[in-house]
């Protein structure tokens, strides 16, 4: 009798590769891939005809013995005619305590196997260090923390022995993120870059940067879901993003829904499945979707995948408690479902505009003092009032270009007003050249929160002429 099938993100089995034997009771049943077979039916039909058949033939003959048949693997996805026949156990990823317990347990289990061999091993991890290796490696299952730890043991083998301390815990990092990356999750690098601007989205990020504490889940405070933040290209939502997890004090992750799309049916929704469950076990943490629209708004998806996954991504926003704080960026929101967009699903959604003056100003000193630049305030505030109409990105640009045309000119890190002025003329916007896209957009922008001050933005030239000879 097929009794339960364990659909899981933990390791308590790979999908069959080779024949093995199952002990259940007195019973020893001999399986060969029946898991893969029955999980790729759609993709192999007249294999997994024959393999239905013969599983529901099976079932029918052991089911007045004690006789019992457990499936065991990976997005495992059974047939209707199955469904019923056969209920399912979902395996959560390891908590801290479990992994705790299993560091200790398989590091006791290495001592004993290098005392046996006559070599020196020592464990020296205090318990806050165990703590820290342990929070460390969430996000992996008990098989992979094991795989690690033989790893690091043969690469420390010396003369004088092993030895596991606190030095293990950002090589377990860089471990989980080769693992992660082959499920098309990437661990994001801190900010580097600062942004500049957005004062209200700021403090809208502050007011919530204690609900993530313990404190706060002590008082069973509702955790914050996540921001939406939609605005024209380059106008900085990549940079906020990763700087939303050092406000937020959070690890960043990124999901890469395009790596996840598999040939087989059902793999890509197994994929997300997989990411998103690594992704609460990891939490709390910051979980950054890019260019969500590209990957949710299914035009030109025949198949339904796109929907499917959009099911899996909601489904998990919704019944998610653990403290997963969502960031979707989105260069077109009127392509994303209607769905992710309604109230309740983020917490805000933020209409990241094209920089004010003000803005446009303190972007440009950050990315100039980047190269070791100063610039005199009333520079800034002149080139400022003659950039409307540029994103932050080209603001980048802007900078750089007049760092390069100095250095050319063998005035390394002394930038003028001239300089900034000449690569000023020599960039078009992107809002000059597709201007009813932002329109477009600033139109959609009624319905959402504004994440800076809307200051009226002037050119004024005469400031720009005031200070163009003072070189």
């Amino acid at each position: 009798k097929c009794d339960v099938v364990v659909r899981s993100t933990h390791d308590l089995g790979q999908v069959i590769e080779e024949p093995y034997e199952v002990k259940v009771s007195s019973t020893v049943l001999k399986t060969s891939r029946i898991g893969d077979s029955l999980a790729e039916f759609n993709n192999s039909p007249q294999l997994s005809w024959d393999i239905l058949t013969r599983v529901k033939n099976l079932y029918h003959r052991l089911k007045p013995t004690e006789k019992r048949i457990i499936f065991l693997g990976q997005n495992i996805e059974l047939h209707e005619s199955l469904v019923r026949l056969i209920p399912y156990c979902e395996v959560p990823l390891p908590l801290v305590e479990q992994i705790e317990e299993h560091l200790q347990s398989y590091l006791q289990y290495l001592l004993e196997s290098a005392q046996e061999q006559e070599v020196q091993f020592t464990v020296s991890l205090a318990a806050e260090e165990r703590e820290t290796l342990a929070r460390a490696a969430l996000g992996l299952t008990l098989e992979e923390i094991s795989d690690f730890l033989r790893l690091t043991v043969k690469e420390r083998l010396s003369r004088n022995g092993i030895v596991i301390d606190a030095t293990v815990t950002p090589l377990v990092v860089k471990y989980k993120t080769r693992l992660l990356a082959q499920m098309g999750i990437e661990l994001g690098k801190p900010a580097t870059i600062p942004f500049g601007g957005l004062d209200l989205l700021r403090e809208w990020l502050q007011r919530r940067r204690r609900l993530f504490t313990q404190e706060a889940r002590s008082l069973r405070l509702p955790q914050p879901k996540g921001v939406l933040l939609a605005g024209p290209p380059g106008t900085g939502k990549s940079i906020v993003a990763k700087n939303i997890a050092t406000i937020l004090n959070l690890p960043l992750l990124q999901l890469d829904i395009a790596s996840m799309l598999g040939s087989l049916v059902g793999e890509s929704e197994g994929n997300v499945r997989r990411a998103l469950k690594t992704a609460q076990a990891i939490a709390p943490c910051i979980l950054w979707i890019d260019e969500i629209e590209k990957a949710l708004s299914g035009q030109g998806d025949t198949s339904g995948v796109s929907q499917r996954i959009l099911g899996n991504i909601l489904t998990f926003m919704s019944e998610c408690t653990a403290g997963v704080f969502v960031v979707a960026t989105c260069n077109d929101p009127s392509a994303l479902p209607s769905e992710l967009k309604r109230k309740g699903r983020f917490d805000e959604l933020f209409f990241v505009d094209l920089p004010t003056e003000p803005e446009r100003s303190q972007i440009l000193s950050i990315h100039l003092q980047r190269f070791g630049i100063t610039v005199e305030d009333e520079y800034l505030e002149a080139i400022a009032a003659n950039t409307v109409k540029f994103s932050g990105a080209e603001l980048e640009t802007l900078a750089a270009e007049a760092a390069l045309l100095a250095f050319d000119e063998g005035r390394p890190q002394q930038v003028t007003l001239g300089d900034l002025e000449n690569c000023r003329n020599s960039i078009t916007p992107l809002a000059v050249q597709d201007a009813a896209a932002v329109e477009r957009m600033r139109d959609w922008a009624k319905a959402a929160r504004a994440a800076s001050v809307v200051v009226e933005q002037t050119t004024k030239s005469l400031k720009t002429a005031r200070f163009r000879h003072l070189n």
